[in-house]
């Protein structure tokens, strides 16, 4: 109830604590301490001592802080909000700002629900309704903290309370489609403590901050982005007898002569940011005589005054509407103000503090003693207004294009203050630097800057400076700029100035000190106007603008000062507005070029003398001026736009505060009287006013009582219905009358007139002092008293029995019960005529015995009849004679009656509608209230959740019906409900010269949408706004009057002008936006052309859920629900992830919106069963694999494993090639001996024998790192494996195990071996691993650098993720010059950073590079493999950038000739071929593909140089050097013009025509130049063994098939070379493409090199003949597997496993190394991964398979073994894997891809897919699973999609939607059921069927076919899919058949009568939701029930 309730005496809920503590003395002196409140969060308290603060909430203590280790007192304490950019202090999700359409549906308790007071939304702007869902990380085990101050309140008040913020369903509604609520951006709460020196900063989330702060604080205030801070006149100490200080600042002008002009008022916006200069509109700061009274602590007009910034960066736009005050003692006058934040630049990312973890950061930031490193200079920024000289301009206010104008200044850091950064400076210092920042910040003249000591810095600092800005830490990495001044962050436009009277003793007092009292200064307040005014002032001039209130209560001359700020909206188009002229032009681009701002205008002046005290209190978005008269020391109630309302407080006031903690009052004081004995005669003072009308009220000993004043109510519909009346009135007759409705609400909940009832007083007695939760029936009393009072003023008033009175105690019990008993069937039947139990057949004896009483006092007089029993549908709806009537309607207009006499009553008469002068407004209101409530009453049946809300209000508008008359709308109630003749009515009338004529028959919502569906409708649905008329004497009546009671506007006619202002059909939308979406969406239903997917789209407009489906009625839902259906089949591959959402398809939105929707597809498991999958042996051998214990998540790798498995589910391929290449087990070998063999003999073959398997053991590695390529997660807490050698042997058939040499194989012999082992296990991490940073890199170095950790190092970068080790770590990891780490390091950096020219590492590069660095200097300490590796990595930093330097350098090396050796002996022992190539690669690379087009290259003649080379004759002295650089030459040719198809260049690069000129050139030439010719004619290359022959020079062509080839001769080197140069071609040309001619071809000739290699080779020509044929057959079967890469081909992999099993002698490292990379790509990262075809692809794959393998380990003279896993820059994820989008387990389904060449191709995924630039369309076609299409031709999202994650997500059909037959469904269940009961590893499943199935033979479920039932229990019940508690369709058909004709109200018939009208719109059998059978049983009930 709306009533004054005592709370008891308010004090400290700390005090005890402070006492007890020591804290304060008992008994505490009054100034010992001081204590604030927070107004806008109820029950917060801070307790400040001298030494501690203490921060409370509701009566408990939440934290204590205390001081004394700081040896500072605390001058004070302040809760407020910082702007964050941690996503957990981002407001709940809420609507799109850039949608113009804003209507929300949220979820809502239903009717009748009752809501707690932290679930309620406490204020329109400072409400906390949705922080509930926060947690607290201070206090973990409390969600108390985060439920008050959560997030920064997102919602208006009206939508939390109206539809419940955050309770559950979808249904309820707010936010109109015009209201302009931008998505704010996130707010952290956080406690400031400002001690002498210190600002202590202590954030919710547990971060804290220490800022030192140059000066004393005078006040601090909160503000919308933090705290304005209000310092003391600035006093510096006598100078410090130090001589070092004084010699140090004896030249620093101005240290003992500080200005009197110092700035003192400054805003902080962020702890570890500058602070922020607070200016005037003419560029000067504010004046220091101005003192900072009060400033808005929130935006006035919006909760939300944070946006986005267009460019996506969260920025800040002026559009915040906040008012400041300050007051001017020598002028003696009170300023005005209107604040704005001037756009700054969006701070840096990685500079913005880190706001994730909870430990506490004590970080010392901003002013003083911090040190250097973190503190950097601070400068303007673009907000920053400049010196003197450049003033913005001094035009209006609103023009923020000047104000804001774009000005040169300083580049800005927000990183971290910089005032003072130096920790051995003065506090002197300190200050002077501050006064010289904030004078630079501001107009004043800045000084010129204090000179230092230029000391002579030494020559190795300086390098060493260089050397860590080389280093990467330098600081140039810490955010550091060069500013010298703060930054201007808000704008002080004044407004007004008023003469303001001082106390003449606070003036002395303060003279000195500068600092006031908070008790002498005025108390400052804001009033934002209510919605009626609004909508008064658009009704009745067309447009609106918002009014704020301000208010100042001057305690010297006891008066109010009331000003009224008219709020002109505007919109701004410049650039100028913004941050940038990029930014605008994107918000442009976007459609919001204009941003909406607001410019205050004072309009009216009010002032309110002999007043004591004044604050203001608001609950539930109403706010009121309570004000103490100094007369009188009564209260009042106050507002400009309502009558004024006196209060009077209890006559006895409560002791006790409710707030205690632990029970009861009755436990806690059980022998305390609970109430004061005494009330206090007067009050001297308001103080400590909070949220929910709570206030104190200060008696003359300065003791507190605490009282509770209800403003609004508390239950939802009672809230809307008087809203909407409030508004309709105050539209029509006034904002006076439309408020005075709501504070006669008020009058009647507080007057005590419903107390009378004995239950209501029996009932309230249980509830104890103070205990204010409302009670929903005594609201909704109240809410009919109120309406009823509106008109029985001119109903006659008929005789009647008089009101009973309570009965005396003399009664007999049994009388009191009985008469108990009839109050609470009155009471109880709030939803129909009598109780909802009495319907139910357990009290059904009840009734019954109530009908006998009532039938033999049927013949007395009585006006009482009992609820009739159980009433039976359709039968005979008559009352019996004597039956009871429910009398609360006509108790409530007696009492309305009573009360419209009262005092109270007759006080308000002339401010209602029925005192109005105007007669029509006067005759109009009661009908205009009927129309408004039935329209809320048409808006609640479109909530299911609000039908008993609905029968509630029938009752109370036919009544309204009954006094004007109205016989069609009488009838219309009448037939309502059934229960509508139970009630007993008034039926008295309203004289006709009073009441309005019946204008039109009452709009009902379910048969307008029945005429849109039957497209009979031909007008819009009556709205609010449609029956709100402007007065005759409005400026604009002429052109806007229309009667208010005609149908509204046809949709052909033109509208009526609708307001000119957004605002105004906010005021009204926001009351009924259920009708307004429903009514949009059902007229585009009945629009000819509109489809199914424009129904769907305007849902998602609209903001509808599939939870806002399920709150609609069954029959308003069925249209949209099968619009839906229909959609979701194939939605519209453009849908974003709200409309995939909508229509189910969760498989899709996992597709577009991955970040989003995606789960981690890695955490399933298997289903339960009970057969064991490894027996004991498998898994006790596990325990000695290194790989399997611990150093992987073992989720992701099951989970790798399960798609592999999908991949190659015929066979055990997979298993047997990780057989193959592993290397940590003994490796098994064939050894038979002779029958003459000794034993000794043996043994000596054994030993042979297993050195040669060690050798190809040592070659293994390689192809492990290509099978498990990116499949593995590591744990970072564990170390990750490298694997290592087992060179054992098991001989067989002995089984004799033998050991190779340990001394031919130690780790310098073999270190390649190991150096490839440790890139294999780097390359298993995946790429989309985390947190593979710095510190787990180090966390894996060995202590002394290692082979293997060389190797995890070139992985790592290969993978990318070396990009995110330290600088400084890669130097720690070169300086020992350990050759195979260096490698590594600098190849790993250069792959990280591909591209990127990056300047760190091109230094760290240059020193390894003799030929980068200067002339002169002293040659490298550097082995000549280091520099390889060097010169291969530029080209890699440098890839595809034509950087001419680095190119210049390249062909330098390329063709370099030492001209100081004239011997043929080589000399140069670091430009070997390896070094060379690697030159010719990294040429190639910097110049990818880019031939035709050399840019600036051209003068450099590359083309001429690099063919003199690579096919020139050379000079005999020279050719034993340019020799080396030949095939560097060749392939840099094939790099640069590759795909060029320059016809002259490959003729040039071609093999010789003639066999005589062949013998001039080395024979392995041939193959490089073959491959260069055709990688130039790329397009030309076919995979057919005619244009191999075509490609062979006419005297080859002859044996083009080899097969004629039957010895070894080294006369066919160069045919043998050409072949496999075809041959390589073809492979690089279909890499990848799995083309099944291809590898036929190339199986062809690899057969034949097999062939020709098992020849034996009798002498040194035949071995050097063999040696080639080997290489290339190595090569064929590289090429081979590249075609097939991924594919796990079985006939290439048979050839694989035959060279795998090769031990003989003559068989080198390189071709084991050769074979085992081939295996390795046949089935890489287990079938997840192929080759691409791109430039960087080839380029990598030429450069891995280089045609030159080693001849042993240590070989890299002609290619360095690093470059063999290059390959991974080839590697392209294509393989597509299919997940359940609910258990995201990887599945089977086949797919059709669609190629862009009309070819169509089915595969079953998980597969492979080709190249996705050659693909059109991906779509499944298994058709137990909706439909997915990836649209890669038209939808880049999709692309983009896969190319980031390669899955796909699919849900399975239900039965019922796979098909459209009945028959087709039975047989699918059916199925499914068969495979379920099959499934023996699915126990879960078929145990919880098998329980559940006697639940479908219920007679419920009778009528459900075999798919609904599938549907309602399916076969996998026990799978997640089915635990979501959606409904279903058969949910809908069960109430449709089982509820709807049972209901009790008409309105679910009508529901079935849409129904029906929509199945013969679309059509006989063509609906998806409801089946013709189910319509047809429908029909059939429907009958029946009428016919019975």
């Amino acid at each position: 109830m709306s009533r004054v309730t005592s709370l008891g005496i308010h004090a400290p809920a700390a005090l005890p604590y402070c006492i007890s503590e020591n804290l304060l003395s008992d008994p505490v002196p009054p100034d010992a301490y001081t204590w604030t409140t927070t107004p806008f969060l109820p029950n917060e308290e801070l307790l400040v001592t001298t030494t501690a603060v203490i921060w409370s909430q509701g009566g408990v203590i939440r934290r204590v802080f205390r001081f004394e280790v700081e040896k500072q007192p605390v001058i004070q304490a302040v809760l407020t909000w910082f702007p964050s950019d941690d996503p957990a202090d981002a407001p709940l999700p809420q609507d799109d700002p850039d949608s113009a359409e804003r209507p929300v549906y949220q979820g809502g308790p239903g009717e009748g629900a009752k809501r707690k007071k932290e679930d309620t939304d406490v204020d329109g702007r400072h409400g906390v309704g949705s922080a509930k869902k926060r947690i607290s990380t201070w206090n973990s085990k409390s969600r108390t903290y985060a439920t008050q101050l959560g997030s920064f309140p997102k919602s208006k008040a009206y939508q939390q309370q109206m539809f419940g913020g955050g309770g559950g369903g979808g249904g309820g509604v707010l936010n109109s489609e015009d209201d302009e609520d931008p998505t704010p951006q996130g707010r952290a709460r956080a406690l400031v403590v400002f001690l002498r020196t210190q600002a202590h900063v202590y954030f919710l989330s547990g971060r804290s901050y220490v800022i030192h702060i140059p000066f004393e604080i005078q006040h601090a205030m909160p503000s919308p982005r933090g705290l304005m801070l209000q310092i003391k006149t600035p006093s510096l100490p006598p100078p410090r007898s130090s001589t070092s200080q004084t010699s140090m600042f004896s030249v620093i002008p101005g240290l003992n002569n500080l200005r009197p002009d110092f700035p003192r008022l400054y805003s902080l916006t962020d702890p570890l940011a500058d602070l922020g200069m607070a200016v005037t509109n003419t560029g000067s700061a504010i004046d220091p005589n101005e003192e900072l009274v009060f400033i808005s602590p929130n935006s006035e007009l919006d909760s939300s005054p944070y946006t986005l910034d267009p460019t996506g960066s969260k920025n800040y736009l002026s559009s915040d509407v906040i008012f400041a005050v300050t007051r001017n003692r020598q002028k003696r006058e009170l300023t005005i103000w209107y604040v704005r934040y001037i756009p700054q630049e969006a701070p840096n990312s990685t500079h913005r503090r880190s706001s994730s973890g909870t430990a506490t950061a004590r970080r010392r930031s901003s002013f003083g003693p911090t040190t250097g490193g973190t503190t950097p200079v601070a400068g303007g920024g673009p907000g920053s207004i400049p010196l003197a000289g450049s003033h913005a301009s001094s035009q209006a206010s609103e023009d923020l294009v000047a104000e804001f104008e774009d000005k040169p200044t300083r580049r800005s850091s927000r990183r971290v203050s910089s005032l003072v950064a130096r920790a051995d400076l003065s506090q002197n210092m300190d200050r002077l630097a501050f006064s010289d920042m904030a004078s630079a910040g501001s107009s004043f003249q800045q000084h010129d800057k204090p000179t230092g000591h230029d000391d002579d810095v030494p020559v190795d600092d300086l390098l060493n400076d260089l050397n860590m800005v080389g280093l990467g830490v330098g600081f140039g990495n810490m955010g550091l700029n060069d500013g010298h001044r703060l930054r201007n962050e808000l704008l002080f436009t004044k407004l007004d100035s008023f003469e303001h009277k001082f106390d003449s003793d606070a003036m002395v007092s303060s003279d000195d000190t500068g600092s006031v009292e908070p008790s002498q200064r005025p108390k400052v307040f804001t009033l934002l106007a209510p919605s009626t005014v609004l909508a008064r002032e658009a009704n009745a001039f067309g447009h609106s603008a918002q009014k704020v209130l301000l208010c100042i209560f001057n305690r010297n001359d006891e008066t109010l000062l009331q000003l009224t700020f008219t709020m002109r909206a505007h919109t701004i188009a410049s650039p100028h507005s913004f941050t940038s002229a990029a930014s605008f032009s994107k918000r442009r681009a976007s459609g919001k070029s204009d941003t909406k701002l607001y410019t205050p205008y004072l309009t009216d002046i009010m002032r309110h003398t002999d007043v004591a005290d004044a604050t203001k209190i608001s609950e539930g978005g109403l706010s009121r001026i309570l004000i103490l008269s100094k007369l009188t020391g009564d209260l009042t109630m106050y507002s400009p736009w309502s009558p004024e309302m006196p209060m009077v407080l209890p006559a006895t006031l409560s002791r006790w505060s409710p707030n205690l903690v632990g029970g009861s009052l009755r436990k806690k004081k059980g022998g305390v009287a609970r109430t004061l004995s005494t009330s206090p005669e007067r009050y001297l003072a308001i103080e400590y006013a909070e949220e929910g009308g709570k206030v104190s009220i200060i008696d003359e000993k300065r003791i507190g009582h605490r009282i509770s004043i209800q403003l609004a109510p508390r239950e939802a519909v009672v809230k809307l219905a008087l809203e909407a009346v409030k508004t309709v009135i105050a539209a029509m007759a006034g904002v006076i009358h439309g408020e005075a409705v709501g504070v006669l609400w008020m009058e009647v909940s507080r007057s005590g007139l419903m107390e009378e009832d004995k239950f209501y007083r029996r009932r309230d007695s249980t509830h104890s002092v103070g205990d204010d939760n409302p009670q929903n029936l005594d609201e909704w009393r109240a809410f009919l008293v109120t309406i009823f009072s509106l008109g029985v003023a001119d109903v006659p008033e008929k005789p009647k029995e008089k009101l009973k009175k309570g009965r005396g105690l003399s009664r007999s019990a049994s009388m009191v019960a009985n008469l108990e008993w009839e109050e609470m069937l009155n009471d109880e039947g709030e939803w129909g005529a009598g109780p909802e139990y009495l319907r139910n057949p357990a009290w059904e004896w009840m009734a019954e015995e109530q009908d006998e009483f009532d039938s033999r006092k049927a013949q007395s007089h009585t006006s009482f009849s009992p609820s009739p029993s159980k009433s039976k549908i359709f039968g005979d709806s008559s009352s019996a004679t004597g039956k009871r009537k429910n009398t609360l309607i006509s108790d409530s207009i007696a009492h309305a009656r009573a009360f419209m006499t009262s005092q109270a009553g007759k006080r308000l008469q002339e401010h209602l509608p029925s005192g109005n002068k105007d007669p029509e407004v006067k005759k109009n209101a009661l009908a205009l209230v009927l129309v408004a409530l039935h329209l809320i009453r048409e808006e609640l049946k479109l909530d299911i959740a609000m039908e008993m809300a609905v029968r509630r209000m029938t009752p109370l508008l036919a009544q309204l019906a009954q006094w004007l008359g109205w016989r069609t709308w009488i009838d219309y109630y009448s037939v309502e409900d059934i229960e509508i003749d139970d009630w007993k009515f008034d039926e008295a009338r309203t004289p006709p010269a009073s009441a309005s004529s019946q204008p039109f028959t009452p709009p009902s919502i379910y048969d307008w949408l029945i005429s849109c569906l039957e497209n009979k409708c031909t007008s819009a649905f009556t709205s609010l706004q449609d029956i709100v008329t402007p007065t005759p004497s409005s400026p604009i009546a002429s052109s806007r009057h229309r009667n208010p009671y005609t149908s509204p506007p046809a949709f052909s006619a033109p509208a009526t002008t609708p307001p000119s202002t957004n605002l105004t059909r906010v005021t009204y939308a926001k009351l009924t936006p259920r009708t307004k979406i429903i009514t949009e969406l059902y007229a585009t239903l009945a629009t000819q052309g509109k489809t199914h997917d424009d129904i769907v789209a305007l849902m998602v407009k609209k903001k509808m859920t599939a939870a806002s489906l399920e709150r609609l009625p069954e029959g308003v839902a069925l249209p949209l629900r099968e619009a839906v259906a229909r959609c979701q089949e194939q939605p519209p591959t453009t849908w974003g992830p709200q409309a995939l959402d909508l229509v189910g398809r969760r498989d899709i939105k996992m597709l577009v919106a991955q970040g989003k929707a995606r789960k981690d597809f890695s955490k399933w498991q298997t289903a339960p069963s009970h057969e064991a999958t490894r027996d004991v042996h498998t898994i006790c051998n596990t325990t000695f694999d290194m790989e399997a214990i611990g150093s992987y998540d073992g989720s992701a790798e099951f989970d790798r494993q399960a798609v592999t498995r999908l991949i190659f589910r015929e066979d055990r391929r997979v298993q047997e090639a990780a057989k193959l290449l592993q290397s940590n087990k003994p490796a098994v070998a064939r050894c038979i001996p002779d029958p003459d063999w000794t034993e000794h003999d043996t043994l000596d073959a054994q030993k042979e024998l297993a050195q040669h398997v060690a050798l190809r053991t040592l070659a293994i590695p390689p192809g492990r790192g290509l099978l498990y390529f990116s499949s593995r997660i590591p744990l970072l807490t564990e170390k990750f494996p490298i694997a290592g050698f087992n060179l054992s042997c098991l001989m067989k058939p002995t089984n004799t195990t033998v050991s190779a040499d340990k001394a031919a194989f130690t780790e310098e012999k073999v270190c390649w071996a190991f150096f490839h082992a440790g890139v294999a296990s780097g390359l298993s991490i995946s790429r989309e691993a985390k947190e593979i940073d710095t510190s787990w890199i180090v966390f894996n170095k060995p202590p002394e650098l290692s082979n293997r950790h060389a190797g995890f190092l070139l992985a790592l970068g290969l993978n990318g993720h070396l990009k995110s080790i330290a600088k400084w770590h890669a130097f720690n990891y070169l300086t020992p010059k350990h050759t195979m780490t260096s490698i590594g390091l600098l190849l790993g950096l250069s792959a990280s950073y591909l591209g990127t020219m990056d300047t760190t590492i091109t230094r760290l590069l240059s020193i390894h590079v003799m030929r980068l660095l200067p002339i002169g200097s002293a040659e490298l300490n550097l082995s000549s493999l280091t520099q390889t590796a060097g010169v291969m990595g530029v080209g890699l930093l440098y890839c595809n950038t034509q950087h001419r330097r680095m190119s210049e350098v390249m062909l330098s090396e390329i063709e370099y000739i030492d001209t100081r050796n004239d011997s043929c002996v080589p000399t140069d022992n670091l430009r070997d071929e390896g070094y060379r190539l690697a030159a010719g690669f990294a040429l190639g690379y910097i110049n990818l593909g880019h031939g035709r087009d050399l840019k600036g290259l051209h003068d450099m003649n590359l083309l001429e140089r690099l063919l003199k080379i690579a096919v020139g004759s050379k000079k005999v002295q020279y050719v034993h050097e340019l020799d080396k650089a030949t095939a560097g030459a060749t392939v840099a040719l094939a790099l640069i013009y590759m795909k060029s198809h320059d016809e002259s260049l490959a003729r040039k690069v071609d093999v010789p025509d003639t066999p005589h000129l062949c013998d001039y050139v080395r024979p392995d030439i041939f193959l490089l130049r073959t491959v260069t010719k055709h990688l130039i004619m790329w397009d030309k290359i076919e995979g057919s063994i005619g244009w191999i022959e075509k490609n062979l020079r006419p005297f080859m062509r002859a044996r083009f098939r080899m097969a004629e080839i039957r010895t070894l001769d080294s006369e066919d080197l160069p045919f043998f070379n050409v072949i496999a140069g075809l041959c390589f071609s073809i492979a690089l040309r279909f890499a990848g493409s799995g083309d099944i001619a291809v590898k036929d071809l190339l199986l062809h000739y690899l057969d034949q090199f097999i062939r020709l290699c098992n020849i034996p080779a009798l002498n040194h020509d035949m071995r050097l003949t063999k040696a080639t044929v080997r290489n290339c057959q190595d090569l064929l079967a590289l090429s081979a597997s590249t075609v097939m890469a991924g594919s796990g081909d079985l006939t290439v992999f048979r050839r694989l496993r035959k060279l795998h099993g090769r031990t003989e002698a003559d068989v080198p490292y390189g071709s084991h190394l050769a074979a085992h990379l081939a295996i390795g790509v046949l089935f890489l990262s287990g079938g997840s991964y192929t080759f691409g075809t791109s430039n960087i692809a080839i380029a990598s794959l030429l450069c891995a398979f280089y045609p030159l393998f080693p001849n042993n380990v240590l070989d890299n003279r002609s290619h360095l073994q690093a470059f063999r896993h290059f390959w991974v820059l080839a590697a392209e994820a294509r393989c597509l894997v299919a997940r359940d989008v609910e258990t995201h387990r990887p599945c089977s389904i086949p797919i059709s891809i669609m190629l862009k060449n009309g070819q169509e191709i089915q595969k079953t995924a998980p597969c492979l897919l080709p190249e996705l630039n050659l693909i059109k369309t991906v779509s499944t076609a298994s058709p137990q699973h909706w439909t997915i299409v990836l649209d890669f031709e038209k939808n880049a999202d999709h692309v983009a999609a896969f190319e980031k994650n390669q899955t796909i997500y699919v849900h399975k059909r239900s039965a019922y939607a796979s098909t459209s037959t009945v028959f087709q469904a039975t047989l699918q269940a059916l199925e499914e059921a068969s495979e379920a009961s099959n499934n023996t590893t699915s126990v879960t499943s078929a145990t919880s069927n098998s329980t559940l199935e006697w639940l479908l033979n219920l007679d419920c479920f009778s009528s459900l076919d075999r798919s609904e039932r599938a549907l309602l229990l399916p076969p996998d019940a026990g799978a997640p899919t089915h635990i979501s508690l959606e409904s279903t369709i058969v949910d809908t058909k069960l109430i449709l058949e089982k509820a709807s004709l049972q209901g009790m109200n008409a309105d679910r018939l009508r529901n079935v009568r849409l129904i029906f009208t929509f199945v013969d719109r679309l059509g006989e059998g063509k609906g998806l939701c409801l089946g013709s059978d189910t319509v047809d049983r429908l029909r059939a009930a429907v009958w029946t029930a009428f016919n019975a």
